[in-house]
């Protein structure tokens, strides 16, 4: 065997071997899983761009794709798109018919502008950046650069016979192109050899730049699985170990996390994070801890310290820095899961098929490695248009290939069965240097992966008494059965054989009561000095079929039950309804820990242990169905997509970056608005609706929303998810004031700029119509008086048109007061205003009745005369 071959096997086995024992123990990277459901969109993503609104746009070959952590949207392009860049306040894309801008049209719909229109060669573009001020598109023959503000193209950059370019880069901030004859800077519209020393024997397959650190740092991955960092200082190489991690797996793409973590994400191998300072691997993401696909296509850091991975499945956010770690990805668990527990540096799950420790395992795998040996009469080749799409050819045709086989033994963390535990495990408790499960099997003492048996009926709820030093252990059949441990075991005592009733849960208070709680009452069980000395019942006041459970804060006594709160009166021996704690469906009691969610977020009732524990984070899950420490700053977490996480809050940062809050469209019946402070509508739009968004992309729906709207309720509406869309139907002519904030995940609010609506009526309910009206029914009643006059038969036509002329003198003066007065109205209120104006145009009406009267009269005379 080749003995670089076998030097690359070692390093392999090394690789494999520690990164086992380095990733096991601490959990997996939290994940979030986007897809568009819409048959309209491809997963096949080519590249990823965020503008300043925090709004993912995404390279695809339908157009490009939009994603605001809500809604997705497409917007068609004139052919396939292969790039995206974002720069000032605009994305720019590039693809098979051209380069071009996305703009609001005429039509208030953002589309696709097209800039390369009479440019010669301006097809097929598959790469661009933007560096210097300028925006840069490339493919295969030619390089243009563009204004970001005009969108002008101001230079062009020929490719010399012979040569094709393969991509633009960016090295320590500025625009490098790769070709077929090598490595070129772009400076004053022309290609000059690089600023710093590189070999022609070395290819730079994609470079990657930090925003994280003072001075611009850029990663270079090139062939061989070698990794540089390159600086103004020059090159250093990354002493990474692990090169043949990425000779095996193909590297595509990297990214920047942070200035101590980078992402290379793989053709075959997921993703790897190193820390570019000492070259350790800190992770491997993949489809064994949770990535939908082990090919990469392409990845993006947004401004949260997010991966964003585009995968044949959609996209995928991991985030390193959030204080979750997942648990539930490793193998040999088996059924929902219920509990868990950390005793002894080890983590055991109880599910609803038993109960599961991770354990450390040793396996066998036989690991087959293909090598190559360069062929030295190797010519330079051509790279075609879509090159970059297996951009990272490691082997030429004419090289020697190497194959080796090896069998080796890797370290690996697998949940195992504890035997003996044959049924559905709900509870873990630690007591005297003990870990107890139980459940509908009964409750067993665990020792590693062996149990004994203590209680062989089933259980409902165990609590290990400090007063009486004793465990309680209420069971299916509604016994209530004692035991305490000693040298023998435990040792059933007695003490509550007389008590025959339903408890769900057993907790006790600061002054040595017992409370066992039932459905419909609690049981009191009064202690002095470790002996009990009365047994009662307390009912509650409002009682309920739901199980209860229930905590002592202080010197007060609570119980939750049938989602609402009571509170323990001593005065009259009973359970009162408790208002001062929010109603709640969702609650949890473990180990004397009580949480329930309060509609918006989780909540304890010790205020110090809420902010200690920072419980804000829990609201990135819409459904947790459990919580239990699992020490004093973490958490046990399941949730009911049947993930498992360890929540530890001294790593939780709530440094996060907001994104804007912006009205994202303004949608009528008939037509769209272009989204600005000021709106007007007409009133025949029987429905307007405005549609905010402030993107998110921490959690499910983790922001909330409420608006206010002036004129027409001056209340704000309570926080939802869902008030992020505002609907006005039917509404009467006037102005109106918008008012809308978001509520992050940590509580802190955000508001839009104040909107004005205002909705005007159709013409025919316009003032400068009713004047009209008035105008010309006032000239046909000046000209029937007149005709009236001569002839009796005109008569009644006057009287008539008179009375049209009073009726829009009515209206006219009623348009007048509510264009100039806003007030809120009712059919009623509106039948007393036209009374009041009826009875104000009277005089007008009397008037023009004498007029009509005298006129008659002198007509008369004339004629008699």
């Amino acid at each position: 065997m080749d003995q670089k071959l076998r030097m690359k096997i070692k390093f392999l086995i090394a690789f494999l071997l520690g990164a086992n024992l380095l990733f096991a123990q601490s959990g997996n990277y939290f994940l979030s899983h986007y897809a568009p459901e819409d048959e309209r969109f491809d997963y096949f993503t080519f590249a990823m761009a965020q503008d300043d609104k925090g709004v993912f746009n995404f390279a695809n070959k339908r157009g490009v794709v939009e994603f605001d952590g809500r809604n997705w949207g497409l917007i068609p392009t004139n052919g396939p798109i292969f790039t995206v860049v974002f720069s000032g306040h605009e994305i720019f894309a590039g693809g098979y018919g051209g380069f071009g801008k996305l703009a609001i049209g005429a039509d208030h719909v953002k589309a696709y502008q097209s800039l390369s229109e009479g440019q010669a060669d301006a097809s097929q573009i598959f790469s661009s950046l933007s560096a210097n001020g300028k925006i840069y598109f490339a493919n295969a023959h030619s390089i243009f650069a563009l204004s970001p503000t005009s969108g002008a193209v101001e230079s062009v950059i020929k490719a010399k016979p012979n040569e094709e370019f393969s991509g633009i880069i960016e090295i320590t901030g500025k625009p490098y192109v790769k070709s077929s004859t090598g490595i070129f800077q772009i400076t004053d519209n022309k290609l000059v050899p690089p600023a710093f020393p590189w070999q022609d024997n070395l290819s730079i397959e994609f470079t990657a730049t930090s925003t994280f650190t003072s001075e611009p740092l850029t990663l270079l991955s090139v062939t061989g699985g070698r990794l540089f960092l390159a600086s103004r200082s020059g090159l250093k190489e990354i002493n990474f170990a692990n090169k043949d991690f990425l000779i095996r797996n193909t590297p595509v793409a990297a990214a920047w996390l942070s200035d101590a973590l980078i992402a290379i994400g793989t053709l075959r191998g997921g993703v790897i994070f190193i820390d570019p300072r000492s070259g350790v691997t800190e992770e491997v993401t993949n489809y064994y801890t949770g990535l939908p696909d082990n090919e990469v296509y392409t990845m993006l850091t947004d401004r949260n310290a997010g991966l964003w991975v585009a995968h044949a499945y959609g996209f995928t956010r991991i985030a390193p820095f959030i204080p979750f770690r997942s648990f539930n990805h490793y193998s040999g668990i088996q059924g929902n899961l219920l509990c868990a527990k950390t005793f002894r540096d080890q983590t055991y799950v109880g599910t609803t098929l038993g109960l599961f420790c991770l354990t450390k395992e040793e396996t066998s795998e036989d690991l087959y490695f293909n090598g190559t040996a360069p062929n030295d009469n190797k010519s330079s080749r051509k790279k075609g248009l879509f090159s970059f799409l297996g951009r990272n050819k490691v082997s030429d045709p004419g090289d020697k290939i190497l194959s080796a086989k090896q069998v080796i033994k890797k370290s690996g963390f697998v949940f195992k069965k504890v035997d003996g535990i044959d049924g559905k495990v709900t509870q873990l408790i630690e007591t005297d240097n003990q870990l107890l499960a139980a459940g509908n099997f009964g409750v067993a003492v665990i020792n590693g992966l062996k149990s004994s048996s203590i209680v062989s009926q089933a259980a409902r709820s165990v609590y290990k008494s400090i007063t009486l030093n004793q465990l309680l252990v209420s069971t299916l059949d509604d016994n209530i059965k004692t035991l305490v441990s000693n040298a023998k075991g435990w040792q059933e005592t007695h003490l509550l054989d007389t008590l025959d009733e339903y408890v769900s849960y057993i907790f006790e208070d600061k002054l040595q009561n017992l409370w066992l709680c039932g459905r419909t009452n609690a049981i009191k069980v009064e202690t002095v000095d470790g002996a009990i000395t009365a047994v009662e019942q307390v009912p509650f006041l409002n009682p309920t079929i739901d199980e209860s459970v229930g905590l002592a804060s202080g010197s007060e006594v609570y119980i939750a039950t049938g989602g609402g709160f009571h509170r323990y009166d001593i005065k009259d021996n009973i359970f009162k309804k408790y208002d001062s704690l929010p109603s709640s469906k969702k609650y949890f009691a473990s180990a004397g820990y009580f949480w329930f969610h309060d509609g918006h977020r989780w909540r304890t009732v010790d205020p110090r242990m809420q902010a200690t524990l920072k419980l804000e984070w829990l609201g990135l899950f819409s459904n947790i169905r459990y919580i239990a420490h699992a020490n004093n700053h973490s958490l046990w977490v399941i949730t009911s997509n049947n993930e498992l996480f360890k929540y530890s809050s001294g790593k939780a940062d709530q440094s996060i970056k907001d994104y804007p809050l912006f009205l994202r469209e303004v949608r009528g019946q008939q037509s769209k608005y272009a989204p600005s402070r000021s709106i007007i509508v007409s009133q025949l739009e029987s429905t307007v609706s405005f549609d905010f968004i402030q993107p998110d992309y921490l959690g499910m729906k983790a922001v909330e929303y409420r608006y206010q709207v002036k004129a027409r309720n001056s209340d704000w509406t309570p926080w939802a998810t869902s008030n992020n869309i505002v609907n006005f139907s039917y509404l009467p002519s006037g102005t109106y004031k918008l008012d809308v904030q978001t509520r992050d995940l940590m509580g802190k609010i955000s508001a839009v700029e104040e909107i004005t609506l205002e909705v005007e009526p159709p013409y025919w309910k316009r003032s400068w119509f009713y004047l009209l009206e008035v105008i010309f029914f006032g000239a046909m009643v000046y000209l029937s008086i007149r005709l009236g006059g001569g002839n009796p038969k005109y008569r009644v036509v006057s009287q008539i048109l008179s009375m049209l002329t009073i009726i829009m003198i009515i209206q006219l003066v009623q348009a007048a007061i509510n264009t100039q007065v806003s007030f809120k109205t009712s059919p009623v209120i509106d039948f007393f205003i036209q009374v009041g104006l009826a009875l104000l145009v009277l005089p007008v009406e009397i008037y023009l009745r004498k007029l009509m009267a005298r006129g008659a009269r002198l007509n008369s005379s004339s004629k008699h005369g």
